[in-house]
Protein backbone atom coordinates (compact mmCIF):
# COMPACT_ATOMS: atom_id res chain seq x y z
CA UNK A 1 0.00 0.00 0.00
CA UNK A 2 1.23 3.48 -0.62
CA UNK A 3 2.66 6.62 1.58
CA UNK A 4 -1.17 7.69 0.88
CA UNK A 5 -4.49 6.22 0.89
CA UNK A 6 -7.70 7.47 -0.22
CA UNK A 7 -10.58 5.03 1.20
CA UNK A 8 -14.42 5.22 -0.15
CA UNK A 9 -17.74 3.14 -0.18
CA UNK A 10 -20.14 3.31 -3.15
CA UNK A 11 -23.11 1.81 -4.29
CA UNK A 12 -22.60 3.38 -7.92
CA UNK A 13 -20.19 3.53 -10.35
CA UNK A 14 -17.94 6.03 -8.78
CA UNK A 15 -17.18 8.72 -11.16
CA UNK A 16 -16.28 11.17 -8.86
CA UNK A 17 -12.85 9.24 -8.96
CA UNK A 18 -12.06 10.75 -12.24
CA UNK A 19 -11.33 14.10 -10.67
CA UNK A 20 -9.62 12.74 -7.59
CA UNK A 21 -6.98 11.34 -10.57
CA UNK A 22 -7.23 14.43 -12.65
CA UNK A 23 -6.22 16.45 -9.55
CA UNK A 24 -3.67 13.95 -8.23
CA UNK A 25 -2.17 14.18 -11.74
CA UNK A 26 -2.03 18.32 -11.88
CA UNK A 27 -0.78 18.50 -9.00
CA UNK A 28 2.36 15.46 -9.36
CA UNK A 29 0.50 13.45 -6.71
CA UNK A 30 0.62 9.94 -8.20
CA UNK A 31 3.36 9.05 -6.41
CA UNK A 32 3.16 7.08 -3.57
CA UNK A 33 -0.68 7.54 -3.68
CA UNK A 34 -3.65 4.51 -3.99
CA UNK A 35 -7.02 4.29 -4.23
CA UNK A 36 -8.80 1.73 -1.89
CA UNK A 37 -12.66 1.14 -3.13
CA UNK A 38 -15.09 -0.83 -0.83
CA UNK A 39 -18.05 -1.90 -2.93
CA UNK A 40 -21.13 -3.27 -0.83
CA UNK A 41 -23.54 -5.64 -1.79
CA UNK A 42 -25.75 -3.59 -4.12
CA UNK A 43 -22.64 -2.03 -5.50
CA UNK A 44 -22.83 -2.59 -9.54
CA UNK A 45 -20.29 -4.48 -11.81
CA UNK A 46 -19.54 -1.44 -13.73
CA UNK A 47 -18.05 0.19 -10.73
CA UNK A 48 -15.35 -2.51 -10.75
CA UNK A 49 -14.47 -2.23 -14.53
CA UNK A 50 -14.41 2.08 -14.46
CA UNK A 51 -12.43 1.81 -11.42
CA UNK A 52 -9.87 -0.54 -13.83
CA UNK A 53 -10.07 2.00 -16.42
CA UNK A 54 -9.16 4.94 -14.82
CA UNK A 55 -6.61 3.23 -12.76
CA UNK A 56 -5.07 1.94 -16.34
CA UNK A 57 -5.62 5.90 -17.32
CA UNK A 58 -4.11 7.43 -14.82
CA UNK A 59 -1.59 4.80 -13.50
CA UNK A 60 -2.82 4.97 -9.96
CA UNK A 61 -3.17 1.99 -8.17
CA UNK A 62 -7.23 1.49 -7.51
CA UNK A 63 -8.21 -1.70 -5.32
CA UNK A 64 -11.21 -2.38 -5.60
CA UNK A 65 -12.82 -4.53 -2.79
CA UNK A 66 -16.12 -6.45 -3.11
CA UNK A 67 -17.76 -8.87 -0.98
CA UNK A 68 -15.92 -11.82 -1.83
CA UNK A 69 -12.09 -9.99 -1.65
CA UNK A 70 -13.16 -8.28 1.56
CA UNK A 71 -13.80 -11.66 3.12
CA UNK A 72 -11.00 -13.34 1.38
CA UNK A 73 -8.34 -10.26 2.79
CA UNK A 74 -10.43 -10.11 6.56
CA UNK A 75 -10.13 -14.04 6.81
CA UNK A 76 -7.76 -13.59 10.27
CA UNK A 77 -10.77 -11.27 11.69
CA UNK A 78 -13.80 -12.82 11.82
CA UNK A 79 -14.87 -10.45 14.50
CA UNK A 80 -14.88 -7.44 11.98
CA UNK A 81 -16.14 -9.53 9.20
CA UNK A 82 -19.29 -10.02 12.24
CA UNK A 83 -19.51 -6.41 13.53
CA UNK A 84 -19.38 -4.60 10.09
CA UNK A 85 -23.30 -5.43 8.10
CA UNK A 86 -23.47 -5.17 4.55
CA UNK A 87 -25.27 -2.58 2.73
CA UNK A 88 -24.09 0.32 5.24
CA UNK A 89 -21.84 3.40 4.84
CA UNK A 90 -19.86 2.14 7.80
CA UNK A 91 -18.29 -0.44 5.52
CA UNK A 92 -15.62 2.38 4.31
CA UNK A 93 -14.07 1.65 7.76
CA UNK A 94 -13.27 -2.27 6.22
CA UNK A 95 -11.37 0.21 3.97
CA UNK A 96 -9.36 2.19 6.92
CA UNK A 97 -8.52 -1.44 8.15
CA UNK A 98 -7.59 -3.26 5.11
CA UNK A 99 -5.07 0.07 4.64
CA UNK A 100 -3.64 -0.31 8.77
CA UNK A 101 -2.84 -3.69 7.59
CA UNK A 102 -1.07 -2.15 4.87
CA UNK A 103 0.66 0.03 6.99
CA UNK A 104 -0.92 3.54 5.19
CA UNK A 105 1.05 6.71 6.50
CA UNK A 106 -1.76 9.24 6.04
CA UNK A 107 -5.29 7.96 5.24
CA UNK A 108 -8.07 9.91 3.31
CA UNK A 109 -11.92 9.36 3.40
CA UNK A 110 -14.31 10.56 0.94
CA UNK A 111 -17.49 9.94 0.26
CA UNK A 112 -18.96 9.09 -3.06
CA UNK A 113 -20.96 12.41 -3.57
CA UNK A 114 -18.06 14.54 -3.09
CA UNK A 115 -15.98 16.07 -5.96
CA UNK A 116 -13.17 17.87 -5.70
CA UNK A 117 -12.10 21.53 -6.59
CA UNK A 118 -8.75 22.66 -8.60
CA UNK A 119 -7.56 23.13 -4.78
CA UNK A 120 -4.47 20.07 -4.92
CA UNK A 121 -6.34 17.96 -2.34
CA UNK A 122 -3.47 15.33 -1.40
CA UNK A 123 -1.27 18.38 -0.52
CA UNK A 124 -3.55 20.09 1.74
CA UNK A 125 -4.40 16.60 3.67
CA UNK A 126 -0.62 15.82 4.22
CA UNK A 127 -0.59 18.65 6.83
CA UNK A 128 -1.35 15.04 9.25
CA UNK A 129 0.60 14.24 11.68
CA UNK A 130 2.91 16.89 10.87
CA UNK A 131 3.54 19.76 13.37
CA UNK A 132 1.85 23.26 11.61
CA UNK A 133 1.59 26.45 12.19
CA UNK A 134 -2.00 27.82 11.98
CA UNK A 135 -4.62 30.00 13.40
CA UNK A 136 -6.00 27.96 16.70
CA UNK A 137 -9.15 28.56 18.34
CA UNK A 138 -10.57 28.27 21.79
CA UNK A 139 -13.12 28.89 24.01
CA UNK A 140 -13.86 28.87 27.27
CA UNK A 141 -17.03 26.49 27.08
CA UNK A 142 -14.60 24.15 25.16
CA UNK A 143 -17.07 24.63 21.43
CA UNK A 144 -16.71 26.05 18.92
CA UNK A 145 -18.55 25.95 15.76
CA UNK A 146 -16.37 25.55 12.87
CA UNK A 147 -18.97 25.99 10.39
CA UNK A 148 -18.30 29.62 11.61
CA UNK A 149 -16.04 29.99 8.99
CA UNK A 150 -18.14 29.24 5.98
CA UNK A 151 -19.86 31.97 3.93
CA UNK A 152 -23.38 31.07 3.34
CA UNK A 153 -25.64 32.24 0.06
CA UNK A 154 -28.16 34.23 2.24
CA UNK A 155 -26.15 34.61 5.60
CA UNK A 156 -28.47 31.73 7.61
CA UNK A 157 -25.93 30.79 10.51
CA UNK A 158 -25.77 26.74 11.10
CA UNK A 159 -24.38 23.94 12.76
CA UNK A 160 -22.16 20.86 11.70
CA UNK A 161 -24.59 17.87 11.98
CA UNK A 162 -24.57 16.33 15.49
CA UNK A 163 -22.96 19.78 17.08
CA UNK A 164 -24.38 19.46 20.83
CA UNK A 165 -28.22 21.05 21.16
CA UNK A 166 -26.92 22.89 24.49
CA UNK A 167 -23.87 24.70 22.79
CA UNK A 168 -25.97 26.72 19.83
CA UNK A 169 -26.32 29.75 21.23
CA UNK A 170 -28.04 33.04 19.95
CA UNK A 171 -25.39 35.54 21.52
CA UNK A 172 -22.06 33.65 19.88
CA UNK A 173 -19.43 33.24 22.65
CA UNK A 174 -16.10 34.65 22.13
CA UNK A 175 -13.59 32.70 20.78
CA UNK A 176 -9.58 33.33 21.56
CA UNK A 177 -7.67 33.50 18.45
CA UNK A 178 -3.77 32.83 18.38
CA UNK A 179 -0.90 31.81 16.41
CA UNK A 180 0.00 28.20 17.02
CA UNK A 181 2.61 25.25 15.69
CA UNK A 182 1.26 21.83 16.88
CA UNK A 183 0.92 18.42 15.54
CA UNK A 184 -2.09 17.54 13.59
CA UNK A 185 -4.11 14.37 14.53
CA UNK A 186 -7.20 15.41 11.88
CA UNK A 187 -7.65 17.28 8.91
CA UNK A 188 -11.22 17.80 7.97
CA UNK A 189 -11.72 19.27 4.51
CA UNK A 190 -14.64 21.95 4.29
CA UNK A 191 -17.69 21.34 2.13
CA UNK A 192 -18.97 23.80 -0.44
CA UNK A 193 -22.80 24.00 -1.51
CA UNK A 194 -24.59 21.66 0.67
CA UNK A 195 -22.67 20.80 3.39
CA UNK A 196 -23.17 18.15 6.41
CA UNK A 197 -25.85 19.63 8.68
CA UNK A 198 -29.19 18.36 10.78
CA UNK A 199 -31.89 16.72 9.07
CA UNK A 200 -33.73 18.93 11.17
CA UNK A 201 -32.05 21.74 9.73
CA UNK A 202 -32.40 20.55 6.37
CA UNK A 203 -35.88 20.27 6.54
CA UNK A 204 -35.99 23.87 8.11
CA UNK A 205 -34.48 26.25 5.91
CA UNK A 206 -31.46 25.55 2.65
CA UNK A 207 -28.14 25.86 3.50
CA UNK A 208 -25.73 27.19 0.63
CA UNK A 209 -21.76 27.56 1.04
CA UNK A 210 -20.15 29.97 -1.15
CA UNK A 211 -16.71 29.53 0.53
CA UNK A 212 -14.63 30.46 3.32
CA UNK A 213 -14.23 33.62 5.09
CA UNK A 214 -10.39 34.63 4.73
CA UNK A 215 -9.47 34.88 8.27
CA UNK A 216 -10.07 31.18 8.27
CA UNK A 217 -7.89 30.26 5.08
CA UNK A 218 -6.18 27.93 4.46
CA UNK A 219 -6.44 25.92 7.48
CA UNK A 220 -7.18 26.67 11.29
CA UNK A 221 -7.14 24.38 13.97
CA UNK A 222 -8.97 24.00 17.69
CA UNK A 223 -6.59 23.90 20.70
CA UNK A 224 -6.41 21.08 22.54
CA UNK A 225 -9.76 21.02 24.74
CA UNK A 226 -12.01 23.01 22.48
CA UNK A 227 -14.93 20.41 20.54
CA UNK A 228 -16.37 20.83 17.28
CA UNK A 229 -18.53 18.01 15.61
CA UNK A 230 -17.27 17.10 12.08
CA UNK A 231 -17.94 14.17 9.75
CA UNK A 232 -15.61 11.66 7.89
CA UNK A 233 -16.37 13.23 4.39
CA UNK A 234 -12.75 14.36 3.01
CA UNK A 235 -11.14 13.68 6.52
CA UNK A 236 -7.40 12.64 6.53
CA UNK A 237 -6.34 10.67 9.57
CA UNK A 238 -2.35 10.53 10.65
CA UNK A 239 -0.86 6.98 11.20
CA UNK A 240 -1.23 6.95 14.29
CA UNK A 241 -4.80 7.87 14.55
CA UNK A 242 -5.72 5.36 11.51
CA UNK A 243 -6.45 2.33 14.46
CA UNK A 244 -8.29 5.26 16.59
CA UNK A 245 -10.61 6.04 14.50
CA UNK A 246 -13.95 3.81 14.08
CA UNK A 247 -17.64 4.41 13.37
CA UNK A 248 -19.84 1.69 15.26
CA UNK A 249 -22.54 0.59 12.70
CA UNK A 250 -24.63 -0.20 15.84
CA UNK A 251 -25.65 3.03 17.31
CA UNK A 252 -27.74 6.07 15.21
CA UNK A 253 -27.23 7.81 11.83
CA UNK A 254 -24.85 10.38 14.01
CA UNK A 255 -22.32 7.18 15.50
CA UNK A 256 -19.80 9.02 12.88
CA UNK A 257 -19.95 12.40 14.91
CA UNK A 258 -19.79 10.86 18.27
CA UNK A 259 -16.67 8.62 16.71
CA UNK A 260 -15.24 12.61 15.56
CA UNK A 261 -16.14 13.58 19.70
CA UNK A 262 -14.09 10.27 20.56
CA UNK A 263 -10.89 11.55 18.72
CA UNK A 264 -10.96 15.34 19.92
CA UNK A 265 -10.82 13.88 23.59
CA UNK A 266 -7.66 11.26 22.39
CA UNK A 267 -6.23 14.33 20.64
CA UNK A 268 -6.97 16.79 23.75
CA UNK A 269 -4.76 14.16 25.66
CA UNK A 270 -1.87 14.07 23.31
CA UNK A 271 -1.89 18.00 22.62
CA UNK A 272 -2.79 18.04 18.98
CA UNK A 273 -5.09 19.66 16.67
CA UNK A 274 -8.00 18.44 14.58
CA UNK A 275 -7.52 21.14 11.69
CA UNK A 276 -10.72 21.98 9.09
CA UNK A 277 -10.27 23.94 5.93
CA UNK A 278 -8.34 23.21 2.68
CA UNK A 279 -9.07 20.93 0.11
CA UNK A 280 -12.53 22.10 0.07
CA UNK A 281 -14.65 20.26 -2.02
CA UNK A 282 -17.96 20.25 -3.25
CA UNK A 283 -20.99 18.45 -1.96
CA UNK A 284 -23.67 16.95 -4.58
CA UNK A 285 -26.13 15.19 -2.27
CA UNK A 286 -26.98 12.11 -2.90
CA UNK A 287 -30.97 11.32 -2.51
CA UNK A 288 -31.91 11.39 1.68
CA UNK A 289 -35.22 10.48 2.86
CA UNK A 290 -34.88 13.74 5.56
CA UNK A 291 -37.61 12.47 7.57
CA UNK A 292 -35.89 9.19 8.35
CA UNK A 293 -32.77 10.79 8.91
CA UNK A 294 -34.19 12.76 11.47
CA UNK A 295 -35.37 9.74 13.26
CA UNK A 296 -32.38 8.17 12.94
CA UNK A 297 -30.47 11.03 14.35
CA UNK A 298 -32.89 12.03 17.04
CA UNK A 299 -31.28 9.47 19.94
CA UNK A 300 -27.65 10.36 19.32
CA UNK A 301 -29.13 13.97 19.32
CA UNK A 302 -30.85 13.45 22.68
CA UNK A 303 -27.82 11.66 24.27
CA UNK A 304 -24.76 13.68 23.13
CA UNK A 305 -24.52 15.99 26.29
CA UNK A 306 -24.28 13.23 28.36
CA UNK A 307 -22.08 11.65 25.74
CA UNK A 308 -19.25 14.27 26.13
CA UNK A 309 -19.75 14.75 29.44
CA UNK A 310 -18.75 10.92 30.15
CA UNK A 311 -15.80 11.16 27.59
CA UNK A 312 -14.33 14.46 29.55
CA UNK A 313 -14.70 12.51 32.72
CA UNK A 314 -12.49 9.73 31.71
CA UNK A 315 -8.63 10.72 33.25
CA UNK A 316 -6.12 9.61 30.37
CA UNK A 317 -2.44 8.38 30.95
CA UNK A 318 -1.42 6.52 27.97
CA UNK A 319 0.83 7.40 25.14
CA UNK A 320 -0.50 6.47 22.07
CA UNK A 321 -3.78 7.05 20.65
CA UNK A 322 -4.77 2.99 20.30
CA UNK A 323 -3.78 2.59 24.27
CA UNK A 324 -5.33 5.72 25.35
CA UNK A 325 -8.57 4.69 23.63
CA UNK A 326 -9.01 1.33 24.76
CA UNK A 327 -8.20 3.14 28.25
CA UNK A 328 -11.14 6.16 27.37
CA UNK A 329 -13.43 3.38 26.21
CA UNK A 330 -13.26 1.11 29.66
CA UNK A 331 -13.34 4.43 31.94
CA UNK A 332 -16.94 5.18 29.64
CA UNK A 333 -18.05 1.81 30.37
CA UNK A 334 -17.06 1.68 33.66
CA UNK A 335 -18.72 4.82 34.18
CA UNK A 336 -21.97 4.06 32.63
CA UNK A 337 -21.94 0.82 34.25
CA UNK A 338 -22.19 2.57 37.76
CA UNK A 339 -24.90 5.62 36.79
CA UNK A 340 -27.90 5.57 38.06
CA UNK A 341 -29.21 8.82 36.14
CA UNK A 342 -28.82 7.87 32.61
CA UNK A 343 -32.33 7.48 30.84
CA UNK A 344 -32.33 3.84 29.51
CA UNK A 345 -32.79 4.30 25.52
CA UNK A 346 -29.61 6.48 26.04
CA UNK A 347 -27.84 4.25 27.87
CA UNK A 348 -28.27 1.08 25.58
CA UNK A 349 -27.06 3.38 22.69
CA UNK A 350 -23.58 4.64 24.39
CA UNK A 351 -23.17 1.62 25.88
CA UNK A 352 -23.52 -0.19 22.07
CA UNK A 353 -21.14 2.73 20.85
CA UNK A 354 -18.65 2.26 23.52
CA UNK A 355 -18.75 -1.64 23.22
CA UNK A 356 -18.79 -2.24 19.11
CA UNK A 357 -15.53 0.77 19.40
CA UNK A 358 -13.88 -1.64 21.68
CA UNK A 359 -14.21 -4.63 19.70
CA UNK A 360 -12.09 -2.55 16.67
CA UNK A 361 -9.80 -1.44 19.44
CA UNK A 362 -9.04 -4.83 20.31
CA UNK A 363 -9.16 -6.35 16.97
CA UNK A 364 -6.33 -3.07 15.99
CA UNK A 365 -4.29 -4.34 19.04
CA UNK A 366 -4.14 -7.69 17.48
CA UNK A 367 -2.88 -6.30 14.60
CA UNK A 368 -0.03 -4.65 16.21
CA UNK A 369 1.15 -7.44 18.54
Amino acid sequence: MSKTTLVTTTIRVPKFLEGVCQNARMNNREKDLSLLIVGDKKTPNEAREFCNAISDRYRIPIHFYGPEEQEKRLASYPRLLKLMPYNHGARKLVGNFIAYLENCDNLIMLDDDNFVTNHDFFGHHEIVGKETEMNLFQTPSGWFNVYEALVEENNIPFYPRGYPWSQRKVVKEVATRKRGKLKVAVNNGLVLEDPDIDAISRLFWPIRVMGMKPVFEPVFGLYPGTWSSWNNQSTALGKNVIPAFFTPPGSGRNSDIWSAYTICRLAEHMQEVVAFGYPLVHQFRNPHNLWRDLEDEMGNNKATDRFVALLRSVPLTKSTYLDSLGELLDGALAALAISRDTPEDEDSLMKTFLSEYKMWQEICLSKAA
